[in-house]
């Protein structure tokens, strides 16, 4: 069994709504919410306290359809010149090619030496040209791994 067969098979549905959010100083952020007692488990009320939980939540709609969110488009729209920019910028994506990439990532402009490495091209602005198709194949590959390398931190 894969493991997101593994995850579907443990799921514990629940409609949930939002309570209360806050930063704590540390910079990390606390949800709370609402669960109706219908939907409780008994798997989280049994559970230790610091149980871990990875959770997936999708807004619905009044009508109980899942609404729709507009920011992937919005990436997929930038285009993978400006993608790559703003990954740059990223001290996470850092991280990301550091850890997964065993490359050495201290700045923008590192990170952006390490995307014209492993897209093999002189410039990110080749990503936006018709003939680096190649390129952008690595360049959405590379973005799909730091996305799935991130969902999984």
């Amino acid at each position: 069994m894969n493991e997101a067969r593994r995850a579907r098979a443990n799921a514990i549905p629940l409609e949930v709504k939002k309570d209360g959010l806050r930063q704590r100083q540390s910079g990390d952020w606390v949800l709370s919410l609402v669960i109706a007692a219908a939907d409780m488990s008994a798997r989280i009320t049994g559970a230790a306290m610091g149980t871990r939980y990875q959770c997936v939540l999708v807004e619905v709609n009044d009508d109980e359809t899942p609404k729709e969110d507009n920011t992937r488009q919005l990436w997929r729209d930038l285009g993978p010149v400006k993608q790559s920019a703003l990954r740059c910028r990223d001290p996470v994506f850092w991280a990301f090619l550091e850890e997964e990439k065993q490359l050495r990532v201290r700045s923008e402009e590192e990170a952006a030496g390490s995307v014209r490495t492993i897209c093999d091209i002189a410039s990110r602005s080749d990503l936006g040209k018709a003939m680096f198709t190649p390129a952008k194949l690595a360049w959405h590959g590379l973005d799909n791994e730091f996305q799935a390398w991130k969902a999984a931190q």
